[in-house]
């Protein structure tokens, strides 16, 4: 009867040490995998950016001077440039611990691919007001699809319009 109890206490022992030391690791772990996530996103988030803001560079004073169908071509090219970068994002592994959220910013990108396509659609049809509307849309998404990665700490995969104007 002594042995045995010597046994499970030691196996007890064993066991919290065991958990004492994998704890922090565990810990680490979720910062490195996004990290790891983060260095892999962001040079194709970057080239995304940078061709947004090519393409869109002179877009708003064509919609202030009525040239709304030159316009609708930036945002139909940019639904495009997104619509490649959403393709590589997804292809590159999600982190098991975040597979979710990420899945769920994947699918705010695809609609923010739709809103530029609407937005190119409503002012090649001189719709101006309509084009707004799915500006405010588009704003909206934005911020749901960043709120949803703060933990990432993304520079370039953050989406801010401003940047592009």
């Amino acid at each position: 009867m002594i042995r045995r109890r010597n046994s499970k206490r030691g196996a007890c022992a064993a066991a919290l040490v065991a958990l004492l030391v994998a704890a922090p690791l565990a810990a680490a772990e979720p910062e490195t995998e996004r990290a790891e996530y983060r260095e892999r996103v962001e040079p194709i988030c970057k080239t995304d950016t940078l061709a947004n803001k090519r393409i869109f560079k002179g877009g708003k004073g064509e919609v202030q001077r009525g040239e709304l169908a030159k316009a609708s071509k930036r945002f139909k090219r940019a639904a495009i440039a997104l619509h490649r970068a959403i393709g590589q994002i997804d292809a590159v592994p999600k982190p098991p611990t975040y597979t979710a959220k990420l899945s769920k910013w994947v699918s705010y990108l695809r609609v923010e691919e739709t809103l530029f396509e609407k937005i190119g659609a409503a002012l090649a049809a001189g719709d101006k007001g309509k084009a707004e509307s799915y500006s405010v849309r588009l704003k909206r998404n934005s911020n749901l699809a960043n709120n949803t990665v703060l933990v990432f700490e993304f520079n370039y995969c953050r989406i801010d319009p401003s940047r592009f104007s």
